[in-house]
């Protein structure tokens, strides 16, 4: 019997999860912003000053892709890089007050994000679809 891949509980998130980010990615554009630049503002908000390294761990993302990110993000005057009081020879990322502007002015979308998919979704529902994506997630890492 060939393996079903429509049933494949993999292949079933990884759609919908590529479904909700490319949702949330067009909805950001239109603002100049995309969705993975959002997701840096909001952790260096969230978090105050961090090096890229703590950068790319929060957003699970590569130390290259968090570089040519950062650049692009210093370039539009959303973050700047500081020197580490602590160690002359590392930099820390700030978020600046137009990235703070910027956050700011496109939470609403990911909030009306957050609504329009989980619409019809009970509060049970919700903490259930979290809790089994939680044990999914601990079920694949090492």
């Amino acid at each position: 019997m060939l393996f079903d891949l429509d049933s494949c509980i993999a292949f079933i998130t990884n759609n919908a999860s590529k479904k909700i980010s490319d949702c949330f990615n067009e909805r950001l554009i239109k603002q100049g912003l995309t969705r993975v630049q959002w997701i840096a503002l909001y952790f260096l908000e969230k978090h105050g000053d961090m090096s890229q390294k703590d950068l790319a761990q929060k957003m699970d993302i590569k130390g290259s892709s968090t570089a040519r990110l950062v650049d692009r993000m210093e370039r539009d005057g959303y973050v700047k890089r500081i020197p580490d009081k602590n160690d002359r020879r590392a930099v820390k990322l700030m978020i600046t007050d137009s990235g703070k502007d910027m956050l700011q002015k496109l939470t609403p979308i990911g909030e009306q994000l957050s609504q329009d998919i989980s619409k019809g979704l009970s509060t049970e529902e919700i903490a259930v679809f979290k809790k089994v994506i939680q044990k999914m997630i601990e079920n694949v890492e090492p």
